[in-house]
């Protein structure tokens, strides 16, 4: 799930599939766990096919702790960050390429 980890470099985990109370536990603990160590993360989206509030609430407590960069995410995800307004907060880019070199 984790890529990208040499020092230098911005962590990359890519879920896949549904994101919610009964499947976020090992997604939550690998966010946690580069938060902890870096001072980015970059989370390839574009697999998930459905977040729940769980998901919501995983995705705020990271942002609270580092720089999260949320990548290429797909419109059932998109359109839930837009419902609760959380694309004004979170970083969103089209790709992971996008994530790793911010304009």
């Amino acid at each position: 799930m984790i890529s990208g980890t040499a020092p230098s470099e911005i962590p990359v985990l890519a879920p896949s599939g549904d994101l919610d109370h009964a499947t976020i536990a090992l997604f939550a603990e690998a966010l946690e766990a580069a938060s902890a160590q870096h001072p980015a993360v970059i989370v390839d989206l574009s697999n998930v096919t459905f977040g729940d509030s769980t998901f919501l609430n995983t995705l705020i407590q990271c942002h609270q702790l580092t720089d999260l960069r949320l990548a290429g995410t797909p419109l059932v995800v998109t359109r839930l960050l837009a419902i609760t307004g959380l694309h004004e907060a979170l970083h969103l880019y089209p790709s992971v390429e996008a994530a790793q070199n911010p304009a």
